[in-house]
């Protein structure tokens, strides 16, 4: 039998996966390069949950890349800081700006 901790887990966890799904599509609509799995492809987007945070939205560069050209890397942040908040949701950024955490 679930406990309530259980129960309220599994909600949070399907909640995520939704708002994970709802994220995906925005972010295709709007001609983001969204990969199916964490990994991603040069220039393209990894989109997950973590519970423990929200959903996660990266651009995937190389380290040294994000570094070089950090004009460019600033503007795609800027791309898809806008194009989340304008479809209502909260987000905030981690790691130096290098994820954006989208809660709602």
């Amino acid at each position: 039998m679930d406990t309530p901790t259980d129960v309220a887990t599994s909600v949070a966890t399907g909640a995520g996966q939704d708002l994970e799904r709802v994220v995906r599509q925005e972010l295709t609509e709007a001609g983001f390069s969204v990969e199916p799995s964490l990994l991603t492809a040069d220039g393209g987007l990894g989109v997950w949950h973590d519970p423990a945070r929200g959903v996660v939205v990266t651009w995937g560069r190389s380290a040294e890349q994000l570094v070089r050209y950090s004009t460019i890397r600033d503007a795609v942040q800027l791309a898809l800081r806008t194009v989340l908040v304008e479809a209502g949701h909260q987000v905030t950024e981690d790691f130096d700006g290098l994820e954006l955490i989208v809660t709602s």
